[in-house]
C-alpha cells in the first residue's frame, strides 16, 4: 500500500504541488472569494479589463463582425458536438467493440491517440486557452457597448478557468445577435486558436521535426482484446514493428498499405529489431474483406539525425520538438473545450445560446421550461458518457 501511494505520489507530484499552491492561494484570498453552488469559487479582478477597453476600440467594427461570424460558428458547433455526444452514447451501449470518445482531459492521463499529457503542456495549454476564451467574451461584449466588470479565475471542483463578467442586466436588454455574439465569442476564440495551433503544426513544426530525425518503425499500446492475431502470436504492447513480408516498414503509413494487400486468413511473418513473428490475420469488425491486426493507439518512433544530437543544434532539436508536442496538445484541449462550450449545459455559453433561443421562440416562461428540459437532458447524456464506460468495464459487460 505505502508502496503504491509513493508511486502515485511521484507519477503526480507536479499535479499535486500545484494544487497545494492553488489550495494556499484560496486560504490567503478566502475573504475575497464568491463561492457559488457550494463547488463553485470566483476570484474576480479587473485584471485586462485596460486591454480589452483598448482592442474593443481601436478595432470595433471588425470585432462586431467577428462576433456575428462566432454566431453562425457557434451554432454549427452546437449542433454537431451535441449530435457527437449522443452518437458517442448510443455506440457506448450498443456497438461492443465502441470505445468512448468522451473523457476529462487531465495530466497524467493517457488520451488515445495522444499518449500521456504532460503536466506542463497541461497547465500552460490551460492558460492560454482560458486567457483567449475569457478575452473573447470581454472585447466582444465592450465592443457591442456592454460594460466588462471584472475578469477572475474560477474554479469548479478540480477544474481551473478564467472568467470575464460583463453587465448582465445590460447584455439582456440588448438584441439578441448581439446576445449571441457575446456568449459565442469565447468558445469561437477557442475554435480560431485551436486552427492556429493546426496551422502551425501542419506547416511549420512537424516538418522542422520530421527534418531532423529518422523512421524506425511503429508500436502499439494496447491490444482491442486478447482474440485478435497480435495478442495471440504474442507481441507485446510497445514491441517496435519493423517489417511485413520481409518488405521494411519504417512507418505505420507504409506498414498499413502493405497489409491493404493481404486478404484475411492469409498467413504473416512480422519484423522486429529481436525475431519474426509469423500470425495469422483476421477479418475486420468492420468490414470483412479487410485485414485485421487486433491493436490500437499505434505510434510512429524515429531516433534524432547524428547531426541534430550535437552542438547547438541538440537545443534547438529539443525547442522544436517540445513545441510540436506543445501544439498537438494545445490543439485538442482549445477545439475539445471550445466545442464543449457549445453543448446546451446550464453552465457553459451554449446554454445560454440556447436558453435566448427558446426564449424568442417559445417565450420567456414556456422557453425557460423546455430550456431546463433540453439543459437537463444533454447533462445525463455527458455524465453517461463519462460514467457508462468505468460501469461496463466495473461489471464487465
Amino acid at each position: 500500500m505505502l508502496e503504491q501511494i509513493t508511486q502515485f505520489v511521484l507519477n503526480y507530484k507536479y499535479v499535486l504541488v500545484f494544487y497545494f499552491l492553488i489550495i494556499i492561494f484560496l486560504i490567503i484570498k478566502r475573504k475575497q472569494l464568491d463561492f457559488q453552488a457550494k463547488i463553485i469559487v470566483l476570484y474576480r479582478m479587473k485584471f485586462g479589463l485596460k486591454f480589452i477597453d483598448k482592442i474593443s476600440s481601436k478595432f470595433k467594427e471588425w470585432v462586431v463582425l467577428l462576433g456575428y461570424i462566432g454566431v453562425g460558428a457557434g451554432y454549427v458547433g452546437l449542433i454537431f458536438i451535441s449530435y457527437i455526444m449522443i452518437k458517442n452514447l448510443y455506440d457506448l451501449i450498443f456497438v461492443s467493440s465502441a470505445t468512448s470518445g468522451v473523457s476529462l482531459v487531465l495530466p497524467g492521463i493517457n488520451v488515445p491517440g495522444m499518449g500521456i499529457l504532460p503536466f506542463w503542456y497541461w497547465i500552460i495549454a490551460i492558460f492560454l486557452i482560458a486567457l483567449i476564451h475569457e478575452f473573447g467574451h470581454g472585447v466582444v461584449a465592450k465592443a457591442n457597448d456592454i460594460d466588462v466588470k471584472n475578469t477572475g479565475l474560477v474554479l469548479l471542483g478540480p477544474i481551473i478557468g478564467a472568467f470575464v463578467e460583463p453587465n448582465e442586466e445590460k447584455l439582456r436588454k440588448q438584441k439578441d445577435i448581439s446576445q449571441y455574439s457575446v456568449l459565442a465569442a469565447g468558445p469561437f476564440a477557442n475554435i480560431l486558436l485551436a486552427l492556429l495551433a493546426l496551422v502551425l503544426l501542419t506547416l511549420v513544426f512537424t516538418p522542422l521535426q520530421q527534418a531532423m530525425v529518422e523512421p524506425t518503425g511503429f508500436t502499439f499500446d494496447n491490444y482491442v482484446n486478447e482474440s485478435y492475431p497480435f495478442a495471440q502470436a504474442g507481441i507485446l504492447p510497445g514491441t517496435l514493428i519493423t517489417g511485413i513480408d520481409g518488405k521494411e516498414t519504417l512507418e505505420f503509413q507504409q506498414f498499413s498499405q502493405e497489409l491493404a494487400c493481404i486478404s484475411p486468413g492469409e498467413k504473416v511473418k512480422l519484423s522486429t529489431p529481436k525475431q519474426n513473428y509469423s500470425l495469422i490475420l483476421t477479418a475486420s469488425p468492420d468490414d470483412a474483406s479487410k485485414s485485421f491486426m487486433g491493436i490500437k493507439e499505434i505510434h510512429n518512433e524515429f531516433k534524432v539525425k547524428e547531426k541534430y544530437q550535437l552542438g547547438l543544434w541538440k537545443p534547438i532539436y529539443y525547442a522544436i520538438d517540445w513545441l510540436t508536442g506543445f501544439l498537438r496538445w494545445l490543439f485538442l484541449l482549445s477545439l475539445g473545450i471550445g466545442l464543449f462550450n457549445l453543448l446546451p449545459l446550464p453552465i457553459v455559453d451554449g446554454g445560454r445560446m440556447m436558453q435566448v433561443t427558446l426564449h424568442r421562440l417559445k417565450g420567456k416562461e414556456k422557453g425557460e421550461k423546455r430550456y431546463k428540459q433540453i439543459s437537463m437532458f444533454f447533462l445525463l447524456v455527458l455524465l453517461l458518457n463519462l460514467l457508462y464506460p468505468l460501469f461496463r468495464g466495473f461489471f464487465g459487460i
